[in-house]
């Protein structure tokens, strides 16, 4: 009687289905690092181009004081200017002297400098509303302007002398709803979630 060899069982397949979960872990976890590299770049992007928007309208008003008009013929002028790169909306503005809020230009005279109604009438004075207003850019605002006068008056030599004392604050938006508070006293502007209410006394209010 001839031996046969038993025919050997075939080998456990244990170990290859191990191999093959463990590469679709790997394929798995490959595609959502993917997925989240993805989205965390889209994320960057897309705050790149918030930034890159908001630079391009951004807004930056400048208050100042000076002797002379641009062209060098005197005067006493309060000046707004926008330095930015879009328009600032304006929501409120206010002028004072040695913290007296004022309303205009006959208000801001009698606080700093003694108003006398005869030399007032010697004087030419230009004033510019700022409430509620849209400043563009490069804009440039007169909020007062006194030319000199032809002969001695006191009432200007004052405005010479205390110009240098009067204060703005303002608060002002972008086009995008982003605000700032200006503050002269300040050398920056402040950044605001949103402007506070305005003040009881405004500047042509």
């Amino acid at each position: 009687m001839t031996d046969i060899d038993p025919i050997p069982p075939p080998a456990p397949r244990a170990a290859s289905r191990g191999r093959i979960r463990w590469f679709e872990i790997v394929i798995g976890a490959s595609a959502i690092l993917i997925s989240v590299v993805s989205l965390v770049v889209a994320i960057s992007a897309n705050r790149t181009q918030e930034r890159m928007l908001a630079a391009s309208v951004w807004p930056s008003l400048i208050f100042g004081t000076s002797d002379s008009a641009p062209d060098g013929t005197p005067q006493i002028s309060l000046d707004l200017i926008n330095r930015g790169t879009g328009p600032a909306r304006v929501r409120w503005a206010e002028v004072s002297h040695d913290d007296t809020p004022v309303r205009g230009a006959d208000a801001l005279l009698r606080a700093c400098c003694g108003r006398v109604d005869a030399e007032v009438d010697q004087l030419d004075v230009f004033t510019s509303g700022i409430q509620r207003r849209v400043v563009g850019q490069d804009e440039w605002i007169n909020l007062l302007r006194v030319a000199p006068p032809k002969a001695p008056n006191p009432v200007y030599e004052a405005l010479v002398r205390e110009r240098r004392g009067v204060r703005l604050r303002l608060c002002y938006c972008s086009v995008l709803d982003d605000c700032w508070l200006l503050d002269s006293r300040s050398n920056e502007p402040e950044p605001v979630d949103r402007c506070p209410a305005a003040p009881e006394v405004v500047w042509g209010g």
